[in-house]
């Protein structure tokens, strides 16, 4: 007798919370659609129990799943897109990120520096962050660079076609992006389909995207470069990896351990011929490393060189709490623990958390990269920078749910991520 697999009830299990909570259509989510929904989801159980042959049953799976994953996120997204247009450019679901984003490729194409403005008198202003503070972000716009130019043609393309632009046009598009190519990664059809439905589905990371929120805006990118750094393409990794870099600084721990894998490949490499020469092995790296320098250089320097003062205290000091209207003491890390014991005292003054992260950091990095050394695969690499990171965050000036949710897809990566013998 056949048997219900784990990824039908996964599917069901994260699928229905997520259209119970949030509207899949402008206004109530229409009845004849929850009706497709649940239809699908029951044909997806009800494969599982026939008998048809192998090819059949696969080609109905993936079928289903993906036919699902386009109602409901393709639902959920225009509902979000269209319901913020029909009403006010500020609703209940979109974040302030990707409002500042859209606001800062106006000032981009008048060729005002987004970092040298403030963005008061903007609709930013109007998005409801406290009852009595202030928002940060009116002073800063945080990330670097690459968040906004990569969203320009999405701008002119969507004012085209519809009139209007909304920043989680480009996020979908690189979400699905991000799903596509994980489809193509991994191999094992079982391991495929858990491994998208998590991904899609996940309960800790979902809510956020539709929010606009920029991580996976970024780790699409990331993604992007690991997969080809497991297809040994190392030159043509770099690229999506800066990228990645010039979207959001929660890439940036990943670098000690990517060029720490980088030397361990050359050093493998060099090991096949002849006993390994540190010269050539250093060579190796650095020609490894040159497109990952050259892209993050030509996409974040002109930024810099505009106005470095400006670009260092949003993309850097502002969440380091050094300057005047620094992102605040927050969420449920370090931080927050040393205001509830009364250690800090106002949750905006400075404390030297990179006491913290450099005395518990910088040893954990060590054992990581040895760990890594001892099987230098890529499911290896995302592992050390999600453990890494989520240390490093704890022990920073905040560590917010989106932080945990964004951990949450770094892991189930690297729990997927194929790891064979022979990428060592």
């Amino acid at each position: 007798m056949k048997n219900i697999k784990l990824d039908s009830v996964l599917l069901l299990a994260l699928v229905t919370p997520f259209v119970m909570s949030y509207g899949l259509g402008p206004g109530d989510t229409p009845f004849w659609l929850f009706g497709i929904i649940f239809l699908g989801l029951l044909l997806y159980i009800a494969v599982d129990l026939s008998n048809i042959k192998t090819s059949l049953y696969l080609k109905f799976k993936n079928s289903l799943l993906w036919g699902l994953i386009i109602v409901v996120i393709g639902s959920a997204f225009t509902s979000a897109l269209i319901t913020r247009h029909k009403t006010h450019p500020v609703d209940a679901i979109i974040h302030d990120m990707p409002l500042q984003q859209e606001i800062a490729i106006r000032f981009l194409l008048d060729g005002k520096n987004p970092y040298g403005v403030n963005y008061f008198g903007t609709y930013l202003e109007q998005w409801h962050y406290s009852e009595k503070e202030v928002n940060p972000a009116l002073y800063h716009f945080v990330l670097p660079p690459f968040y906004i130019l990569s969203a320009i043609p999405f701008y002119f393309a969507s004012n085209f076609i519809f009139g209007f632009f909304d920043a989680r046009m480009p996020l979908l598009t690189l979400f699905l992006l991000m799903v596509v190519s994980a489809s193509i990664l991994v191999k094992d059809s079982d391991k495929k389909r858990l491994f998208i439905i998590l991904l899609v589905f996940n309960p800790a990371m979902l809510p956020y995207a539709l929010e606009g929120r920029s991580d996976i805006y970024m780790f699409a990118f990331l993604f992007i470069g690991l997969f080809l750094l497991h297809k040994r393409q190392y030159l043509w990794a770099g690229v999506p990896m800066a990228l990645a870099f010039a979207v959001k600084q929660s890439a940036w721990p990943i670098l000690p351990f990517y060029i720490a894998f980088l030397y361990f490949k050359a050093q493998h490499l060099e090991g096949v011929l002849r006993p390994p020469s540190r010269w050539i092995m250093m060579k190796r790296i650095v020609r490894m490393i040159v497109p990952f320098v050259l892209t993050f250089c030509i996409i974040v320097l002109p930024f810099f060189l505009w106005d470095t003062k400006a670009f260092l205290d949003s993309t850097i000091f502002y969440l380091s709490g050094n300057i005047p209207n620094s992102y605040p003491v927050s969420g449920y890390g370090l931080g927050m623990l040393l205001h509830q014991v009364g250690i800090i005292k106002d949750i905006y003054q400075y404390y030297p958390f990179q006491i913290w992260q450099g005395v518990i950091g910088v040893p954990l990095a060590v054992f990581l990269t040895v760990y890594l050394k001892n099987h230098p695969t890529v499911g290896r690499l995302i592992l050390v920078y999600g453990i890494f990171l989520f240390v490093f965050w704890y022990l920073s000036r905040y560590f917010n749910n989106s932080h945990l949710g964004y951990l949450s897809l770094v892991f189930i990566v690297a729990y997927f991520f194929p790891d064979n013998k022979t990428d060592v």
